[in-house]
């Protein structure tokens, strides 16, 4: 087993295809298409291939199933994403960012001899290290199962998700606890996009991994009588728990999308209603003073005036009401006139264009 942990180099591009050639170096003695070595393989955010080639003779190619298998060797290949972002405390990346990708590449190639060769690409370098204790410790894996050094290594890719996907789930709970503060959109908009990123390379490892759910019962159709019945049912179910495991996993990222999502909301609401309140607070100033203004405005025209004699007040007041009682009827008529008409009317003009808005967007 290898591991090539720095990723950046590995999917790193340049204009002269020469990484392409080097990536094809590493990847060739594996007997993986040729493909996989291109940019295109290393910008997906999943894929799964598998391929059963036979290398003994024709001779040896027929006749029992066991027969067949002389010769015989798979070549598997995979990929599983994962985001770790980093807690606010923890220093950035070189380049500022506060997330690192793991873009993990699994190649297999077992041969019928019982010989298993795998390469690790992008890994954490924790993935190495647990896996060489485990592999040091737990009894002797079945290597007549194509499949089985894939069985402690999606345990710790799958441990590595589930760490990615908690550090996300806490950070949201510790958004949650500051409502009261007066939250930053751009902060909050920013842990959405990773909590996005995350639940989509969820959703492609498990669609990888119910593929080579899939391609482990075609193998042990062609191993039946090679390796025993317990050993079959057992690898299946071990396989079919690691995808569970990876579709709770899912479900976790996706309730931390959901209620990030819902704590932003909250403090559109919640700015909206600040905002609402202080709207209506400048309303009952203006009230409370309106009179006030009015009378003192009133008072100063020439209508009124006050000399040595008292107050004096003039015969032509009635020009005043004249003007002033039909411009507000006026105004009145033009305001309701814009708004659309009584309550209920603007009410079923604005449930109109709501529905045609999201009419347009779904078309």
């Amino acid at each position: 087993m290898s591991f090539l942990e720095d990723g950046l180099w590995f999917k790193g591009e340049d204009s002269d295809g020469k990484r392409e050639d080097d990536r094809w170096k590493i990847l060739e003695p594996l007997g993986v298409p040729s493909f996989l070595a291109n940019q295109l393989c290393t910008d997906l955010n999943g894929y799964f291939g598998y391929v059963f080639a036979h290398t003994g003779s024709p001779s040896t190619a027929t006749g029992s199933r066991q027969a067949y298998l002389c010769g015989a060797q798979t070549v598997t290949w995979f990929r599983i994403l994962t985001k770790k972002v980093l807690m606010p405390l923890e220093p950035r990346e070189p380049d500022g960012k506060d997330y690192l990708w793991y873009e993990m590449g699994i190649f297999t190639q077992w041969s019928e001899k019982n010989t298993c060769r795998i390469l690790c690409t992008a890994t954490p370098p924790k993935v190495r290290t647990e896996l060489t204790k485990i592999l040091a410790t737990e009894p002797k894996l079945e290597l007549r199962d194509p499949f089985a050094m894939l069985r402690p290594l999606l345990d710790e890719v799958i441990r590595c998700c589930d760490e990615n996907t908690w550090r996300l789930s806490q950070q949201v709970r510790a958004v949650e606890k500051k409502r009261e503060e007066i939250p930053s959109f751009e902060s909050l908009h920013n842990l959405l996009r990773h909590t996005c990123h995350l639940v989509e390379v969820e959703n492609v490892a498990i669609e990888t991994m119910e593929h080579l759910v899939r391609r482990q019962e075609s193998n042990f159709t062609l191993l039946s009588k090679v390796l025993l019945q317990k050993d079959r049912d057992q690898a299946k179910e071990y396989l079919a728990f690691q995808l569970q495991m990876m579709k709770s996993l899912k479900w976790r990222a996706q309730a931390s999308h959901d209620r990030l999502q819902g704590e932003i909301n909250l403090a559109f609401n919640m700015l909206a209603s600040t905002d609402s309140q202080i709207m209506k607070s400048i309303t009952l100033l203006t009230m409370i003073f309106l009179p006030a203004t009015f009378v003192s405005a009133l008072f100063s025209t020439t209508f009124f005036s006050f000399t040595e004699d008292g107050w004096q007040f003039s015969h032509s007041f009635w020009i005043y009401w004249v003007v002033v009682v039909p411009l507000t009827v006026a105004v009145l008529v033009a305001w309701w006139w814009w708004l659309g008409g009584s309550p209920k009317t603007i009410r079923a003009r604005w449930l109109r264009a709501t529905a045609s808005n999201h009419y347009s967007k779904s078309t």
